[in-house]
C-alpha cells in the first residue's frame, strides 16, 4: 500500500488544481478573514454601525481578528465555506481518473483494487492535513499582524487547545472530502458530484433545515443531528464563540462535541465503504 501511496501524493503535489485549491483558501483566509475585516473594522463608516447596541461600535469587533480568538474566528468563518474546498479535492482526487480514463490501467496494474483505493485516500488524507494545519497557520499569523498594527497583547490560545483545533478541522474537512471522493465514486465524474455535493450542502441542511426550524423548533434539532453537516457546525461551536461588546452570547451548540465528532467519523466510515464496494464490485471496462 506504501507504492499506492506514494504515488498518490506524487500525482497530487504535480497537479495543478490541487495548489489552486489551497492557495485560494489560504489567500482567501487571509483576505476576506482578515485584511478586509480589519479596514472596515478600523475605516467603516458609521453607517455600517447602524442597528447595533448603544456604546457598540465597528471598532469591537476587531477582537474577533486578535490571537487569542484565531480559532474561533477560524471555525466560524470556515467550518463550512472551508469544506467545499475539502469537497471539491475529493471530488477531483477520484473523478479526474474518470475523466482522463485513467481508471481502468490503475486498477489493472500493480497491487489489487482496494490497495489502490486505499492509498488514494490515504494521499487525500494527507493532503486535507496540510490544508487544515495551513489554515491555521495563516489566521495565526494574520492575527498575529492585527494585534501589532493595533499594539495589543499577543496571547495565543493554549497549545492542547490548538492541537485539538487542528484534530477538529482535519475530521470537519475529511468528512467533506470523502464526501467528494464517494460522490465522484458513484457518478464517475466530477461536475455532477460536485453539483450535487453543494446542492446538498445548501439546499438540504442549509435551507430546508433553516425554513422548518420556524416550524417545527425542538423537534426539527432532534432529526438535524443526525445529519452530517449539522454535526461539522456542532464540532466547530464547541470551541465556543467570540463575545463582543454589547452584543449577547450566542447559544451552546445543540449537541456536544463527542456527538459530533462519532456522527462525522460515523459517515466518512460510510462513504469510504461506499467506494470500497463499488470500486470491487464495478465492472470498470463498462
Amino acid at each position: 500500500m506504501y507504492s499506492a501511496f506514494r504515488g498518490e501524493l506524487f500525482k497530487f503535489a504535480r497537479r495543478p488544481a490541487v495548489w489552486v485549491l489551497v492557495i485560494l483558501l489560504l489567500g482567501l483566509a487571509i483576505l476576506l478573514g482578515y485584511v478586509v475585516s480589519y479596514l472596515f473594522d478600523t475605516f467603516g463608516s458609521s453607517a455600517g454601525a447602524q442597528g447595533l447596541p448603544q456604546g457598540t461600535t465597528l471598532a469591537d469587533f476587531k477582537v474577533a481578528l486578535y490571537p487569542e480568538n484565531f480559532i474561533k474566528d477560524t471555525f466560524a468563518t470556515w467550518g463550512s465555506l472551508g469544506g467545499v474546498f475539502a469537497l471539491i479535492l475529493g471530488v477531483l482526487v477520484q473523478g479526474s481518473e474518470y475523466g482522463w480514463g485513467t481508471m481502468k490501467t490503475l486498477y489493472t496494474q500493480r497491487s489489487g483494487r482496494l490497495t489502490m483505493l486505499l492509498g488514494k485516500i490515504t494521499a487525500l488524507a494527507v493532503l486535507v492535513l496540510l490544508m487544515v494545519v495551513g489554515l491555521f497557520a495563516v489566521d495565526a499569523a494574520s492575527s498575529t499582524v492585527a494585534a501589532l498594527l493595533d499594539g495589543k497583547a499577543i496571547a495565543f490560545p493554549s497549545a492542547d487547545v490548538v492541537l485539538k483545533a487542528i484534530v477538529a478541522g482535519f475530521l470537519i474537512f475529511s468528512f467533506w472530502a470523502v464526501f467528494g471522493f464517494g460522490l465522484a465514486t458513484v457518478f464517475r465524474q466530477s461536475a455532477m458530484a460536485i453539483g450535487l455535493g453543494l446542492a446538498y450542502a445548501l439546499v438540504v441542511e442549509l435551507l430546508i433545515f433553516s425554513l422548518l426550524r420556524g416550524f417545527g423548533g425542538k423537534i426539527v434539532q432532534q432529526i438535524e443531528q443526525w445529519f452530517p453537516i449539522a454535526n461539522t457546525g456542532y464540532l466547530a461551536e464547541s470551541f465556543g464563540s467570540i463575545r463582543f461588546k454589547g452584543i449577547p452570547a450566542t447559544p451552546p451548540p445543540y449537541a456536544d462535541a463527542t456527538h459530533a465528532v462519532l456522527m462525522l467519523l460515523l459517515y466518512v466510515a460510510v462513504f469510504m465503504a461506499i467506494s470500497a464496494w463499488l470500486t470491487r464490485a464495478r465492472d470498470i471496462t463498462a
